[in-house]
């Protein structure tokens, strides 16, 4: 995997996902002009093959479902990055939703996807060609 891009704010976002297409996109839910929440239901909207894995330090299981509502297909708490992001990531690009750190159970997948955490997954999965980081 490499990084095509990095975008500051929400509405840079939206415009750079639409631009380089990439297969994945980082993002975090607090940002400056517009929320990661609203980015990524705008780039659901737009790019349609590009796949939204929120990293966040939110807590709240509101927030966490309304970031998978918005088109999102996983939610890594960056307190657990260290430990799952790889593993989210390929979750992520098998079209599974991960969750960590928060109860995975609790959640059914939007979308009509498979759910994962870091202790069901041991896939392998050769990641894609471009990656978009938010935040």
């Amino acid at each position: 995997m490499h990084i095509v891009g990095f975008a500051s704010d929400g509405l840079e976002a939206v415009q750079k996902a639409t631009e380089l297409q990439p297969d994945l996109i980082l993002m975090d839910i607090n940002l400056p002009n517009g929320s990661g929440i609203s980015a990524a239901g705008r780039i659901r909207e737009l790019s349609l093959k590009s796949k939204v894995l929120f990293v966040s330090q939110n807590l709240d299981l509101d927030v966490v479902r309304a970031a998978l509502d918005a088109g999102g297909f996983g939610y890594v708490l960056k307190s657990s990055a260290e430990s799952e992001l790889l593993a989210a990531v390929e979750a992520v690009m098998l079209g599974k939703t991960f969750v960590s750190g928060i109860g995975e159970s609790r959640f059914q997948p939007p979308h009509g996807r498979a759910s994962c955490n870091s202790a069901a997954f041991r896939g392998e999965y050769r990641i894609g060609r471009a990656a978009l980081t938010v935040g």
